[in-house]
């Protein structure tokens, strides 16, 4: 049985569309099972409907920026309306998969509350969105599975970055407080005042210098940050038995790249 998992699409308020390429992929007919869309992406009749044409079986979460309500997109030509639920439970072969928009996830994207909500809707596989990046990863034996954005949509949420440099006057704080120590335990004798008032210009000077060099500092951030613009992806869940293999499509320099994780139950 194969998965769709599409998410944070934002269709037409920060995309237009799904790049050509993927739609080709995903509009062999009879081929996939069930559609998961969670959240952001309810606002375009036109990508609901694309949805439906690749799976008649559609689960839909709400997303902080969707309506509480939409048209029932299961029925073809139906005017119906039904209500979008936070959190939806797929049963798929001897799997439990929970799906959640994760804009009600404290704190946002944390995986010790991700790993809550899977323990208290009890499935085995949570997906999640929101974030805009891919991610798989397992924790305590549950599998945990962020399509990213679809149309790779941009996000205002704040840049992420781990190679942030510390500050070069926590250094220098340090080398001081070592210097204070070993003044403490081998004492000087005392110094004129003419010294002291030496020492402390030097010491003024030097912190306005590492001041400068601080302020002057540049921070590396990727393009894609700066303008808060992710890579268009989505995933694809193929379960058999007890076997999930997970297959990560993503749309790089106009060309889709797949990457492959495998979990067992």
């Amino acid at each position: 049985m194969l998965l769709l998992a599409l998410g944070d699409a934002h269709i037409p308020d920060r995309a237009i569309d799904i790049p050509l390429k993927f739609k080709k992929l995903l509009s062999i007919p009879d081929k996939i099972a069930h559609v998961a869309i969670l959240g952001n992406s309810t606002r375009s009749s036109e990508f609901l409907d694309f949805a439906r044409l690749v799976s008649s079986n559609i689960t839909i979460v709400r997303g902080e920026l969707d309506n509480a309500t939409i048209r029932d997109v299961t029925d073809e030509g139906s005017k119906a309306e039904v209500t979008l639920p936070v959190n939806a439970i797929i049963k798929q072969g001897q799997f439990k998969i929970g799906c959640c928009s994760g804009y009600n996830v404290v704190p946002k994207n944390d995986p010790l509350a991700l790993l809550a909500l899977a323990r208290q809707l009890d499935v085995d596989i949570l997906l999640w969105g929101g974030t805009h990046n891919v991610e798989a990863y397992t924790l305590e034996d549950k599998f945990f599975v962020n399509p990213g954005s679809c149309t790779g949509a941009l996000t205002t949420d704040w840049p992420v970055t781990s190679t942030l440099a510390q500050p070069s006057s926590d250094k220098a704080s340090l080398k001081e407080t070592e210097k204070l120590g070993k003044e403490k335990e081998d004492p000087q004798p005392d110094t004129s005042d003419k010294d002291m008032e030496e020492s402390e210009e030097k010491s003024t000077k030097t912190g306005q210098e590492e001041e400068r060099e601080l302020e002057e500092e540049d921070i590396e951030i990727s393009e894609f940050d700066l303008t808060g613009s992710n890579v268009p992806s989505f995933c694809l869940l193929d379960i058999q038995g007890n076997t999930c293999t997970l297959y990560i499509y993503m749309y790089i320099d106009n060309e889709v790249k797949v990457d492959k994780v495998v979990y067992e139950k």
